[in-house]
């Protein structure tokens, strides 16, 4: 059985146009470089928006140095900017971190702010998916907790992803919506059951991933590691500079950003010390030969990162 290398995004989406899509073909600092600043996109009125995003007042708009990136864009008041601008710091983590999510931004546009969210293209919603049959798909939701964990992103369901296909049929799935995310509250929200893989929330109704805890069981840290492997190598001034950058129109940026960064690098510490309790290094002798070419791959990407 063919085996599935999710860190190495741009192999992964294969596809030109979707590697474009999803900023595959960019690094994060210039990612950041062009998200990050007033004025990159333009309204564009004329252009057709989803239905959804339409009855919710968002209006189109392109990138002014590639007019072929189109996105839906909505204003907001200054004091309505926090929340979308922590779920332009997940976006950006998620893009730092080897994760496929929708880009979405806090931005302004001649002089007013909006939050904007790239347009996928040809995607349909995971509801209808048999996602937890489909290896291809339960994998990428089960490093896509790791994430949302440490975001304390709860109530993640199927709605909270699109699925896009690849011209090899691999079956893509693009985190969006980010508005339940909590990177402000004091440490790690979220705790690791002790006696078993699982996990305790304050929000108990809410869920961190479709799955069920059953859909774990059977993986190792090596398969894990396609994800923490970017996490671990975050800095704190990196993520400070990443959140003072998203946060740029509050006036209490600085403290917020430092609260942020503190937050997210204690969150992965647990977490990851978490999952390397519950999850043994290898799994059994038959899965031995199973993430050796993934590991392979995120050790010379992540590299002398840390």
């Amino acid at each position: 059985m063919a085996q599935f290398d999710y860190s190495d995004v741009k192999a992964f989406l294969h596809d030109r146009e979707l590697v474009h899509l999803l900023c595959a073909d960019r690094t994060y600092s210039k990612l950041l470089e062009s998200f990050a600043v007033d004025d990159f996109l333009v309204i564009d009125r004329s252009m057709k928006v989803p239905f959804f995003a339409e009855v919710r007042d968002y209006v189109g708009a392109a990138e002014r140095a590639d007019p072929r990136a189109n996105w839906i864009v909505k204003p907001i008041d200054a004091e309505d900017a926090l929340g979308p601008a922590m779920g332009a710091i997940c976006f950006f983590l998620d893009f730092f971190t080897r994760t496929i999510s929708a880009p979405t931004i806090v931005t302004s546009i001649d002089g007013a702010l909006y939050k904007a969210t790239r347009i996928i293209t040809h995607a349909e919603q995971l509801t209808g998916a048999n996602y937890t049959d489909i290896r291809q798909l339960k994998e990428q939701l089960m490093l896509d907790l790791v994430n949302r964990w440490i975001y304390s992103d709860e109530d993640r369901n199927p709605n909270n992803y699109m699925i896009r296909y690849n011209s090899r049929n691999d079956q893509i799935i693009i985190a969006i919506d980010f508005s339940n995310v909590d990177l402000l509250h004091p440490g790690t929200k979220i705790t690791g059951n002790p006696k078993s893989f699982g996990w305790q929330r304050m929000e108990k109704t809410r869920y961190l991933t479709p799955l069920k805890i059953e859909h774990f069981h059977g993986y190792d840290m090596r398969f894990f590691d396609m994800r923490f492997a970017g996490f671990r190598s975050l800095g704190k001034k990196m993520l400070l500079d990443l959140c003072k950058a998203c946060l740029r129109f509050l006036p209490d940026r600085a403290k917020l950003a430092k609260t942020v960064a503190e937050n997210i690098l204690a969150r992965v510490d647990y977490v990851h010390s978490y999952f390397s309790s519950m999850f043994p290094r290898e799994a059994s002798a038959e899965k031995d030969d199973k993430y050796s070419d993934m590991g392979k791959t995120f050790t010379r990407i992540y590299k002398d990162k840390r």
